[in-house]
């Protein structure tokens, strides 16, 4: 029988959290598990509840827990080395995951989800939502993009310092292979993008599309990585993936009408408040930055800095000159 999708979401959520818990090393008595559970989400959840649930993860998810859990031994995961719930999960058990997807993308965001990127990484290359499938209520921008197949690869490289060979195919160039140890994922503009060392080229890393990338393997190359400067810092101080320009106060003046929409959706994190329609933001001055400025049109002026203001002035004026 189908189950319900609000259900299913709430059961991929609560199930997902206890495999965390499980995946540690540590026994638990089921009401040790349903007190973690409580104290990592601030949600109750019934024994009974929680024992359907372990009884689905063991039967249906093939989860290593024992096949009693003892007032000595409790609940924990036997060889768990070996076991990818990701392996077990399909829409066979949850139907539809789009709706809890969106969920897991916005929960691991918040400090007592975090360690499930990997889940959602894997779950999202793994679940394909057909038309006739997707709910009549909800929608969601969906953007099918080459190379995300590679996502949980590097990834696991990502997380057990790993160098990877890539070939790789820029836009208007021929295939080439590559030597990379990469750093750091991004997501920008339904695009994902690597920050990663590339062989023989030690000043800075590089960006790599990952709809770029043809094929990709681990390698046991070694780099020598500079350590004094944090490039995770860097990409988070940026509006997209480009490392150019320097990093400055821009100080931005909206129209009235276009200022309340600013306000309900940031152009970055560091996005503060200076007056009724101006902002400021503390970003790399690169192309990214230009193009969601022009993006405002007649509804945007950049105050701060002066070189910004004249580059995105010097733009404007050449597009005028197209429509003459």
């Amino acid at each position: 029988m189908k189950k319900d999708r609000e259900s299913d979401g709430k059961r991929l959520k609560r199930i997902l959290k206890l495999h965390q818990l499980l995946r540690g090393g540590k026994h638990f008595s089921t009401e040790q598990l349903q007190e973690a559970y409580f104290e990592a989400t601030q949600e109750r959840v019934e024994l009974k509840t929680l024992q359907n649930d372990l009884r689905f993860m063991k039967n249906e998810l093939h989860a290593p827990l024992p096949q009693k859990a003892n007032k000595h031994e409790g609940y924990y995961y036997k060889n768990e080395e070996s076991y990818s719930i990701l392996e077990a999960l399909d829409d066979g058990y949850f139907g539809t995951l789009n709706e809890a997807i969106a969920l897991l993308r916005q929960a691991s965001k918040s400090k007592e989800f975090i360690g499930l990127e990997d889940i959602l990484i894997k779950l999202e290359q793994r679940v394909a939502v057909t038309d006739a499938e997707r709910s009549v209520f909800i929608q969601f921008e969906e953007v099918e993009l080459k190379g995300r197949e590679y996502l949980p690869k590097v990834h696991q490289a990502i997380l057990k310092k790993k160098s990877l060979r890539i070939d790789y195919q820029p836009f208007n160039e021929p295939e080439a292979m590559r030597y990379v140890f990469p750093l750091l994922l991004k997501e920008y503009n339904n695009r994902w993008f690597l920050m990663a060392w590339e062989e023989n080229k030690s000043e800075r890393p590089q960006i790599f599309a990952l709809d770029r990338i043809n094929n990709l393997r681990e390698t046991a190359l070694s780099f020598s990585i500079p350590k004094q400067t944090d490039w995770q810092a860097q990409f988070e101080q940026m509006i997209g993936v480009t490392p150019k320009g320097s990093l400055e106060t821009v100080v931005l003046r909206f129209s009235k009408n276009r200022f309340p929409y600013v306000m309900t959706k940031k152009l970055h994190q560091s996005q503060q408040l200076i007056d009724d329609r101006t902002i400021s933001i503390q970003v790399y001055t690169n192309p990214e930055l230009t193009a969601k400025i022009l993006e405002f049109g007649a509804d945007i002026e950049v105050l701060t800095p002066p070189i910004l203001r004249e580059e995105i002035k010097k733009i404007l004026q050449k597009t005028i000159v197209q429509y003459k």
